[in-house]
């Protein structure tokens, strides 16, 4: 059910973050984007900004870009999320780490996101 989520256009955002974020990139550094496009999409590119970027489309994307990039499953800096719980390729961990937001006030660093995306900028 939750999988009817990703239709075309979250295929195509997924597809655009696989191809715009390196192939050595970090837990760290995917966690602080996933954070980062929850708390505002304003710097993604404008087809993307209008898709709903809910924590369950979220949950699913990051933990295919995980999967993809070959990101380990049980990260020791998934801890700082409350995030150790769960594999990093199941949506479970990923909704961990957005609950983290609220439940551990952590802010991203929506500046470091933007550079992943746009490395030039």
């Amino acid at each position: 059910m939750v999988k009817n989520l990703i239709n075309n256009n979250f295929k195509d955002f997924l597809l655009y973050l696989n191809e715009s974020l390196p192939d050595n990139i970090d837990y760290k550094d995917v966690s602080n984007l996933c954070l980062s496009i929850f708390f505002t999409v304003d710097f993604l590119p404008k087809k993307y900004q209008s898709l709903e970027l809910n924590k369950e489309v979220l949950s699913i994307v990051f933990s295919e870009i995980c999967k993809e990039k070959g990101i380990i499953a049980y990260p020791n800096s998934a801890v700082i999320y409350g995030a150790s719980f769960h594999n990093s390729h199941d949506k479970g961990h990923w909704l961990e780490v957005l609950a983290s937001v609220f439940k551990l006030n952590i802010e991203p660093n929506i500046k470091e996101a933007k550079k992943l995306l746009f490395p030039a900028n």
